[in-house]
């Protein structure tokens, strides 16, 4: 395993110094970086640093995809390389610079420092359906879901933070705009309770005033709205009224405008949402979620698959699950069924078992990254193997209405454990594996490809002087 320190320091030298960083954040699997002088970037060099698996996104914005984990301690790192100081993000230009970087990156820096409080949330829901299980099996008091005090209180730890989401994707929202997170908490407590006025008619257009409604839509916008006023009237407030003045006219303002505006609006998205994909779903049936899962490969690959994160959550706003999710699922079946044909049909390539071996245990728990980068895309066709895998078990789900996972960020074979169908997702799942691998044994994948992803992989593999 790579020292993070040393992986850091040749990272930062690639990327032109310390002094070309203007900004960082990492996901799940990748380091996305934003740099002053994008000529100063040695693409080439990144790629070949042993624990890199690859380089995507424009010289400007680097993304280092070095899989789970590993990002985050990279982060910590680069925070240190300046003298052994820690490098302060600088808010207000990462939100002046939010319009270049596009809305998919505005989701990522949102709802990524959500991600393990949604797979831990999800994962007490599967083991609550687990307990649920035996009880009817053996029918133990303790494990009753309706009288059962530990099972009660289970339900509670499961269930709190997606009752309380909208505010928490309201701060993270303010946080990423450079504001006051605890204003984003104002503008996300004002979508889910709106008090005495709840159930009263609005005035206009035959409107109620309803909580929750907009779901995590609004209340993403509510929290770049409060944070964006705060920060403007901050700007041009007198040193002695900058205690009072911001947070009061920007609650004010994000107030009236998440009431009247943002709720009813972010309402009518998140229902023609959930409308056009249940039609979508529904009309095209096994053939829809076949496409669906088929091309989310080529989403991770370039890192959109962030965008999707506000859907999925409408989704479960709306639904109780998003059927959406567990379709993309497939896609990492697909992965694995391809990386398990590589070992079954290439048992003499020492690298490539080496590879995908390092990547196998990830993928089964659904973080692809280190497979795509790693194994099947360098490899060509097999990216193309594993979303025909994916193809197959996205079809088989499809047939199976009713399908869906309560929580995202919990993919693999623990989706089995979050689902509302869990044997559905098993069956289509194991399909996937089953078409990923049959692909790739019977096509295969060229020689001359072989050749030299072995030789590329033994070169990358040799001893480093840094990192010793």
């Amino acid at each position: 395993m790579s020292d993070p320190k040393a992986l850091a320091a040749q990272i930062m030298e690639k990327l032109g110094g310390i002094g070309n960083v203007a900004g960082f954040e990492n996901c799940m699997t990748r380091l996305r970086v934003n740099v002053k002088d994008a000529s100063k970037v040695d693409r080439s060099g990144l790629k070949g640093i042993p624990g890199v698996l690859n380089v995507v996104g424009p010289d400007s914005e680097p993304q280092v995809v070095v899989g789970p984990g590993m990002a985050d301690s990279l982060s910590a790192e680069f925070r240190a390389l300046d003298n052994g100081q820690e490098r302060k993000p600088d808010d207000h230009a990462l939100m002046k610079k939010q319009a270049s970087r596009g809305i998919f990156q505005f989701f990522s820096q949102v709802f990524v420092p959500l991600i393990p409080v949604f797979a831990g949330a999800g994962l007490i829901y599967g083991l609550v359906k687990i307990l649920t299980l035996v009880y009817t099996l053996t029918g133990a008091a303790l494990f009753d879901p309706a009288g059962s005090q530990f099972m009660l209180v289970l339900n509670v730890l499961a269930s709190t933070f997606f009752t309380y989401l909208n505010i928490a994707v309201a701060m993270s929202a303010a946080r990423t705009m450079g504001g006051n997170p605890y204003l984003g908490l104002v503008a996300g407590g004002i979508i889910i309770n709106l008090g005495t006025l709840a159930g009263t008619p609005m005035g206009i257009f035959n409107l109620t005033f309803t909580n929750g409604r907009g779901g995590t839509l609004a209340a993403l916008a509510a929290g770049a709205l409060i944070a964006w006023l705060e920060v403007r009237i901050r700007k041009k407030t007198p040193d002695a009224l900058k205690v009072h003045l911001p947070s009061l006219i920007a609650i004010i303002l994000t107030g009236l405008a998440t009431i009247y505006v943002l709720q009813p609006v972010g309402g009518l998205i998140t229902d023609g949402i959930t409308g056009v994909l249940l039609y979508i779903m529904n009309s095209w049936g096994f053939l829809a979620y076949g496409i669906i899962a088929a091309v989310f490969l080529p989403l991770v690959m370039v890192g959109m698959h962030q965008g999707l994160t506000p859907i999925h959550t409408t989704l479960i706003q709306t639904l109780g699950y998003t059927p959406l999710y567990s379709c993309l699922s497939m896609a990492g079946g697909g992965q694995v069924g391809a990386a398990l044909g590589l070992l079954f049909k290439y048992r003499d390539r020492k690298a490539l078992q080496k590879a995908v071996l390092a990547g196998l245990p990830a993928g089964l728990l659904g973080i692809g990254e280190p497979l795509i980068f790693g194994v099947t895309l360098p490899l060509g066709r097999v990216f193309f193997l594993a979303a025909a895998g994916a193809f197959c078990g996205g079809a088989v789900l499809g047939l199976f209405p009713g399908q869906g996972a309560v929580t995202m960020s919990v993919s693999g074979v623990l989706g089995t454990l979050v689902n509302t169908r869990p044997l559905a997702y098993l069956l289509a799942y194991a399909v996937s594996v089953a078409g990923g691998f049959l692909a790739t044994v019977l096509i295969g994948v060229r020689k001359d490809v072989l050749d030299d992803y072995e030789k590329a992989n033994a070169e990358q593999h040799k001893p480093h002087a840094s990192m010793e």
